[in-house]
């Protein structure tokens, strides 16, 4: 009788520590993982600014509601006790969720370069400074999961617990908007590179960039013009590799060349486009912010070329003011006019629109069948990307386009720098304007660091997704309404974290299934 009482109770333990699997695959990680009292270890959101973030109490827990295909990122310090490196250990679902670390450093005296860790982290001045990321997967489980992060030395270790609720809901795999950012060819580090190597050099900043809901494409100004060679794959447009590049999902647009081919090249390349249905997705950026009117009659000779083989075939045009010369001068919305038939999609800066929100309703009263109407943002416009522009103002670039409806977003290069070896930026440009990546080699990793303002648009860019999402099932009215509660114009936005916040609460509550 004993020894089978003995066996029931050995046989119940066995099934109790069954029963706490989670499953196949992953397994339920403790918050007793993590010390219950935090001492030297702080957790903030993604717009707190973190040279303050001694202002605050230590954490080390903090909890998030994600979508499936969403990124979210939780900012950390740790006061360390001494210099040493410090290995990372993350426990938690791969399956489900993407987790990558990154150290963050200054560029010309702010933070805004995010570094890619493998394993380790190195402590300025005994601090680490360190940007975790979660994305979660497509096809994850609606359900909490817990991600436990050591960071350990020898004798040391700080610990933070991040719990990740994942909600019956996704993003889309494109974009609702089209958002499409330049890229500079020429300023990488090539040194001791093949061809092809630079061609992947290339791509992996075209890769990059695809994963923050970005349409890139590569932009030569041609010398002494403001005429624009624009192409999105890095392989050369007769390369079979570029037509399944450009087939990725992600893109929600495609910029295609036309300058530097022929005519029977350029024939060839839009029947190719047409076939592989990509024709509808294309466009032509072939001159940037004309203001003379021999330059709208020369982007009306280069749009007859391209019209010539493909009729259907869209030309983007640039401008932030109307011609300087001529009958319409000084007359912004006579652009429209003069370029119909040649540019059919019309990309204002919003420099022009003097944060006048009658001003893009004006714009798209101009539009004619078949048209549409972007905007894009540069030097020190606000909300912008420039460094002047606010945590917050990076991620209201997008609510802006939410609110005031335009179909497309354009930003003129992520890494416009004046030289890269050494790094400098263009001392005529606003701090930061066209830096929104760095070259890793600068920072000691052969990988690409983003920028913090870019984390920033993205958490835009899924903003407006959502808000696209609450708008099928709410309506527009309500989905303004929620948007007034922090963004009610240009020059009126919340400028507090905890508000942005609740709006993207708000957002994943009302379009979870």
């Amino acid at each position: 009788m004993k020894s089978s009482h003995f066996y029931y109770i050995i046989l119940f333990s066995f099934l109790l520590a069954a029963c706490k699997d989670d499953g196949p695959g992953e397994k339920e990680n403790s918050d007793n993982d993590v010390p219950s009292v935090a001492t030297n270890t702080w957790l903030l959101n993604s717009l707190d600014n973190i040279e303050n973030y001694s202002n605050s109490d230590p954490e080390n827990r903090y909890d998030i509601n994600m979508v499936r295909n969403e990124y979210e990122s939780v900012q950390l310090v740790i006061q360390t006790d001494s210099k040493k490196r410090l290995k990372i250990e993350r426990i938690g679902n791969n399956d489900a969720i993407e987790f990558q670390c990154r150290k963050l450093e200054a560029f010309n005296g702010k933070y805004d370069v995010l570094i890619p860790c493998d394993n380790e982290i190195e402590p300025d001045d005994k601090v680490v400074r360190a940007w975790l990321t979660f994305k979660v997967k497509s096809e994850a489980e609606a359900k909490r999961h817990k991600e436990i992060i050591r960071f350990k030395t020898d004798d040391k270790e700080y610990a933070v617990a991040i719990s990740i609720n994942v909600v019956n809901a996704s993003l889309p795999e494109t974009p609702s908007i089209a958002s499409v950012f330049g890229i500079n060819p020429q300023n990488f580090i090539f040194t001791g590179l093949s061809e092809e190597q630079k061609i992947e050099k290339r791509k992996a900043a075209s890769d990059l960039l695809l994963e923050y809901r970005i349409s890139p494409y590569f932009s030569t100004w041609l010398s002494g013009t403001m005429k624009t060679e624009c192409f999105s794959s890095p392989y050369a447009w007769n390369d079979d590799r570029t037509w399944e590049y450009l087939a990725d999902k992600r893109f929600s647009r495609i910029a295609l060349p036309s300058h530097g081919l022929s005519d029977d090249e350029l024939e060839i390349m839009l029947n190719k486009a047409r076939e592989t249905g990509l024709l509808n997705k294309a466009f032509f950026y072939v001159w940037d912010e004309p203001t003379k009117t021999n330059e709208y009659e020369q982007i009306k000779t280069l749009s007859d070329r391209i019209h010539r083989y493909a009729p259907e075939a869209k030309v983007l045009t640039t401008f932030y003011c109307g011609p300087t010369d001529g009958e319409h001068k000084d007359d912004l919305f006579a652009v429209f006019d003069i370029l119909n038939g040649a540019t059919s999609i019309y990309c204002t800066g919003i420099w022009a629109l003097q944060d006048n929100e009658n001003r893009s309703k004006q714009c798209k009263a101009k539009l004619k069948s078949g048209q549409e109407w972007w905007s894009y943002v540069c030097m020190s416009n606000t909300p912008g990307l420039a460094s002047n522009s606010t945590a917050i103002g990076n991620r209201a670039t997008m609510w802006r386009n939410y609110k005031e409806q335009n179909s497309g977003f354009l930003y003129w290069v992520v890494n416009g720098f004046a030289s890269v070896y050494p790094l400098r930026p263009r001392p005529e440009l606003p701090e930061g304007d066209g830096i929104l990546i760095y070259p890793g080699e600068s920072f000691g990793t052969n990988k690409i660091c983003t920028s913090v303002r870019l984390e920033r648009w993205r958490d835009g860019a899924e903003d407006y997704d959502m808000l696209v999402l609450y708008e099928k099932k709410l309506g527009r009215s309500a989905a303004l309404s929620l948007l007034n509660n922090v963004y009610k114009s240009p020059s009126n936005y919340t400028d507090q974290s905890k508000y942005a916040l609740a709006l993207r609460k708000n957002l994943i509550e009302n379009i979870t299934e």
